[in-house]
């Protein structure tokens, strides 16, 4: 009875965490499995920068952000350390960007690593001078996309790397 309970009790942590979280998830082929919260990133070189306009596909600017302060989603998955023990394997790597939704933005590891886009793949956790709060505490942004709105993941919760078979 008491391992159900803690079962139950773990269930209702991950589904609160998926619904509305607190802290962002690097887990997959990784080192070791990370949770973070916005006072962490502050730990990484933080970027700083602005203006950004989330543009959909049809070129209309839904949303300008003045300024935003932001981690390298590459420097995260450093500190993770993805786990490859062949090298020549790189371009079978990849990164799942998922936010609580369902909605993902998918990455080639060399797409990151070997790339102007990596420089250019940011996890907000501050908007115009304040945590984010109406998108979640973390939004995943590519700066150099021409149609930033595919690839702009609010709530974002999780990032996982894998590996294509």
């Amino acid at each position: 009875m008491k391992y159900l309970f803690l079962m139950l009790l773990s269930l209702l942590a991950l589904a609160t965490h998926a619904q509305n979280p607190t802290s962002l998830i690097i887990s997959g082929l990784v080192n070791q499995t990370l949770t973070v919260g916005s006072g962490d990133l502050t730990l990484l070189p933080v970027k700083t920068g602005g203006p950004l306009s989330v543009v959909s596909s049809s070129g209309q600017v839904r949303k300008t952000i003045s300024s935003y302060k932001a981690v390298l989603l590459r420097d995260l998955l450093d500190k993770a350390g993805i786990r490859m023990a062949n090298q020549k394997d790189k371009g079978k790597y990849y990164v799942v960007a998922r936010a609580t939704d369902g909605y993902t933005a998918i990455f080639a590891h060399n797409e990151l690593y070997n790339n102007p886009t990596g420089q250019q793949t940011l996890v907000l956790f501050e908007e115009d001078g304040t945590p984010i709060g109406k998108d979640g505490p973390f939004v995943l942004f590519v700066t150099n996309d021409l149609v930033s709105g595919a690839r702009h993941v609010k709530w974002l919760s999780q990032i996982e790397v894998r590996k294509v078979d």
